[in-house]
């Protein structure tokens, strides 16, 4: 096949449209896995509509590329873009003068001829023509052939097959660079997009709000619960200390409506607000904050249990048969949750420290590769938004070979229980398959939340969650705070932003539920149009 001229590039439509571009499908029989087992690829989506980038995607993962999350990091770029300006909106100049930057023809035809074309014919910008031959990879193709195994796994001459080698593709993996931080709008109507460190100027105002939403969720008022975290999420990402000068900018934020501003004027003046005092010494909100506490036990039941006149968790112990001084045991009934969290309340109210929950993480993974060698996990929750102490240990994990990933969770359970260090089992569920019409989507993921005990140790509250690989960092969103999980369910685009939060593979074309499978957690963000916030940052609860 005649390579392109220099500066030649396909024209690609934008995102948004709907024509088919013509283009000969690579030929799948003449694909050789392998020949770019050297190269690291960024793809850059920017004027490539969803099939190409899935095809690109497709082609480099048949061919063997290390696909990375961002340009800094590859050698070569595959991208549409033909202008300067329009690359230094995504590229800083000076980088991208020490990259390759090629059309996506450049890959096609290199999986179709079975080996590494030059980069030079192929340079997406003229500008950047010498750059880009100066930069092109140089490996020997032969190097690079691979060849089908007895047992007909793939495997290369430079990696050859073996089960003590576990490598997993590089979109599994954290960037060795984390993303740019950008300038975020603390205005934006959707906490999603705003800046919400842990400790914010205004920490003690929203913990006075937080007890008006606690006392609305416990009274099953979720309108009024959802307005006030909505409030706690725009003051937390105010910038500055909220004084008497600062009213009028206040005032501005969304979700700051007259009567949430009418407090923040009493907070102000008076250093409380007197709806929360009332609150704080009622019988009622006190008791059914205990009950809610105690794991298994949700606002209605609480409510249930004050009105049979039980007050203090001595109360809760009678009437659900429970001596703490004795270990609970399997029985089978419905209250068998409560009951164990009931006789081990004292080892859950004891907060974890960051160097404990990274110790039991380490354990089970340990445990999990000893399962299925080749396995990647990320600690969620509270620990990856920076909190110095958890509750709970959340860990999502996943093994590149989809197959291998499914049952996955179970037989991790069972390893562990067998170890002497899962004592009980809370809820365990396998995979669901992917359904448009759920409201509700924990589509793709395999849970298990256990009561965990270390050897000598406390009992813990751990919760194991297996994605399969094309949903991995969808579902690192778990616990990744309630207010920005739950903002975005209200109207058209904003409920694909709720479903992409949710676990979900991502949906962001209702007229055919397509499905997209993101290859790094910024391009979550990128997909659905959002601004990227560091985790750290994503604190909009209390």
């Amino acid at each position: 096949m005649a390579p392109k001229r220099a500066g030649a590039r396909s024209p690609s439509p934008s995102l948004s449209s709907t024509a088919s571009p013509v283009r000969r499908p690579p030929r799948r029989a003449k694909t050789a896995p392998g020949i770019l087992a050297s190269y690291r690829l960024f793809i850059l989506h920017t004027k490539l509509a969803h099939k190409d980038i899935s095809e690109l995607h497709d082609l480099a993962e048949k061919a063997d590329a290390d696909l990375v999350s961002s340009p800094d990091e590859a050698d070569v770029v595959v991208t549409a873009i033909g202008m300067r300006k329009r690359l230094e909106r995504h590229i800083d100049w000076n980088l991208a003068k020490t990259k390759a930057l090629v059309t996506p023809d450049w890959l096609r035809d290199s999986v179709e001829q079975g080996h590494p074309l030059p980069c030079t014919d192929y340079a997406a910008l003229s500008d950047l023509k010498e750059a880009t031959e100066e930069h092109c990879p140089r490996s020997n193709s032969q190097s690079a052939v691979t060849a089908l195994s007895k047992s007909g796994s793939l495997s290369t001459s430079s990696r050859p097959p073996s089960r003590a080698t576990h490598t997993p593709p590089a979109f599994l993996l954290p960037p060795s660079k984390p993303p740019s931080p950008v300038e975020l709008d603390h205005t934006a109507h959707f906490c999603c997009s705003r800046a919400s460190p842990l400790v914010c100027p205004n920490q003690a105002l929203c913990a006075e709000f937080d007890i008006l939403r606690r006392s609305r969720a416990l009274e099953s008022n979720e309108r009024s619960a959802l307005s006030y975290a909505r409030a706690i999420a725009a003051i937390k990402a105010f910038p500055r200390v909220i004084t008497e000068s600062e009213r009028r900018d206040v005032q501005k934020l969304p979700f700051i409506g007259t009567k949430v501003f009418q407090m923040i004027d009493e907070y102000l003046f008076t250093g409380h607000i007197a709806e929360v005092e009332e609150i704080r010494q009622s019988e009622r909100f006190a008791s059914l904050s205990l009950f809610a506490s105690i794991y298994g036990i949700g606002p209605t039941t609480s409510r249930k249990l004050y009105d049979l006149g039980l007050r203090t968790l001595r109360d809760l112990e009678a009437y659900y048969e429970v001596d703490a001084s004795t270990p609970v045991e399997h029985s089978g009934s419905a209250d068998m949750d409560v009951r164990i969290a009931l006789g081990l309340r004292d080892d859950f109210q004891q907060t974890i420290s960051r160097e404990e929950v990274e110790a039991i993480h380490a354990t089970i993974m340990d445990h999990l590769n000893a399962v299925e060698p080749g396995c990647v996990s990320t600690l969620v929750g509270g620990y990856r938004r920076g909190k110095p102490s958890s509750n709970d240990v959340d860990i999502v994990f996943t093994h590149p070979n989809k197959t291998s990933a499914k049952g996955l969770c179970t037989k991790l359970v069972e390893r562990l229980r067998s170890a002497g260090l899962v004592k009980y089992v809370l809820h365990l569920s396998s995979f669901h398959e992917h359904d448009a019409l759920r409201t509700a989507q924990w589509d793709s993921l395999e849970k298990a939340l256990t009561v965990y005990r270390p050897h000598n140790g406390l009992h813990r509250r751990v919760d194991l969650i297996c994605a399969i690989p094309e949903t991995y960092w969808t579902s690192c969103y778990w616990v990744d705070g309630w207010n920005y999980v739950r903002e975005g369910l209200k109207d058209g685009r904003e409920i694909d932003w709720a479903k992409m939060l949710m676990q979900s593979p991502l949906s962001t074309r209702r007229r055919d539920s397509k499905l997209f499978y993101p290859r790094s957690e910024k391009e979550v963000f990128d997909i659905i149009g959002l601004p990227w916030v560091d985790p750290t940052l994503r604190n909009t609860d209390a």
